[in-house]
């Protein structure tokens, strides 16, 4: 395969860049020439030097910078033969730029990682004229995009399940000594943004009805000072203390994730394909979820998961009480979402149907 070149546009290190980055070190494992354009965040560009790849900082301020795109296409006339791969739209452009500027045969990519519906000006009908390939991560992310009918073709927009990668060891760390839980109290947990589209107000409001029964929730994460404040005066107006605890960001998650009893995405939005539901399901536990996005292509009532819809607290709430209250439930979902995940949404399939990308973009 020719060489791949990521675009990383953000200005923090988050689930979209270990996407990248996960994605770029299989990629280096198999043979592939990859290298990395970037924004001039030192922990970006830090981070993916780890993997002893070509890394180029760049503004890379979208549509209107056609100096990045200029930049760019030097850069990649030094192969023959490329892939560019944008994450986002406004990458796109300027990886489109570059092509038409660049000597090479030069094929632009894209994964579109939100669920939002497609744009229609005359700017992003170029645009699609443009790319090879975008790949949705999901059916409602697909469905969602052309709502509005964008002037693009349908074969052009194919659908592939963002995965995550399990580590083969996952060390072991003391969660209930951490918590301070000196009994055999059930220990849900939420693991992300700390942000009001997460759903952590319904959530908390649904943790109030059910206070009574013998669980603690633990908040893993970071969010906007203020949000993180107004969460923490709902705990104690609440009396949630002995129910609930922010503990913060953790690095890695996974360790917190393995010795956790269920998992919870209360999400009020639509999204793509969240990871956090697979990251609990690697480690054979269950998850509570809303219905809302594309976790339901993966999670199924009753079978792996609990599905509930978004915004009702009522609901989450009695499906909570369900899985603190019900051992065999819980050792039921969770062993079903391990084997749902092992055959179906394991990081090597994913790889394999994004290699199949690139190959039906180069024909």
């Amino acid at each position: 395969m020719t060489n791949i070149y990521h675009i990383v546009s953000n200005n923090t290190w988050g689930g979209g860049e270990q996407y990248v980055y996960d994605l770029c070190r299989r990629q280096i494992a198999d043979g592939i020439d990859v290298e990395i354009f970037c924004r001039p965040i030192e922990v970006v560009v830090e981070k993916f030097k780890e993997l002893g790849v070509g890394v180029y900082p760049l503004r890379l301020g979208g549509a209107i910078d056609l100096v990045s795109a200029w930049r760019m296409a030097r850069i990649v006339n030094k192969s023959e033969a490329c892939y560019i791969h944008a994450h986002n739209f406004k990458d796109a452009f300027t990886a489109a730029y570059a092509s038409k500027l660049s000597r090479g045969n030069v094929r632009v990519v894209m994964c579109r990682h939100l669920t939002r519906p497609g744009k229609t000006g005359l700017h992003y009908r170029w645009l699609y004229k443009n790319v090879e390939k975008i790949v949705m991560v999901s059916q409602v992310a697909r469905d969602t995009f052309f709502s509005t009918h964008p002037q693009i073709e349908p074969e052009k927009v194919d659908i592939v399940h963002t995965s995550i990668v399990v580590p083969s060891e996952v060390p072991s760390i003391d969660l209930r000594s951490e918590l301070d839980i000196k009994d055999n109290r059930v220990v849900a947990m939420y693991h992300g943004r700390l942000d009001p589209e997460k759903g952590l107000d319904v959530l908390l409001d649904a943790v109030e009805k059910i206070k009574d029964k013998n669980f603690i929730l633990a908040l893993i994460g970071r969010g906007t000072t203020e949000y993180t404040s107004k969460l923490s005066e709902k705990i104690r107006a609440g009396k949630l203390g002995q129910r609930v605890r922010i503990m913060g960001f953790r690095h890695p998650v996974m360790p917190y994730v393995a010795v956790t009893d269920f998992g919870i995405l209360a999400s009020t939005v639509r999204e793509g394909c969240p990871l956090s539901p697979m990251e609990y399901m690697s480690q054979g536990h269950p998850v509570i979820a809303t219905d809302n996005g594309g976790q339901r292509e993966y999670l199924a009532d009753g079978q792996n998961a609990l599905l509930v819809p978004p915004n009702d607290t009522d609901a989450l709430a009695k499906a909570m009480a369900r899985m603190i209250d019900d051992e065999e439930l819980r050792r039921r979902l969770g062993a079903q979402a391990k084997a749902d995940f092992d055959s179906k949404l394991n990081y090597e399939q994913f790889y394999n149907q994004i290699k199949q990308i690139y190959d039906k973009s180069g024909n």
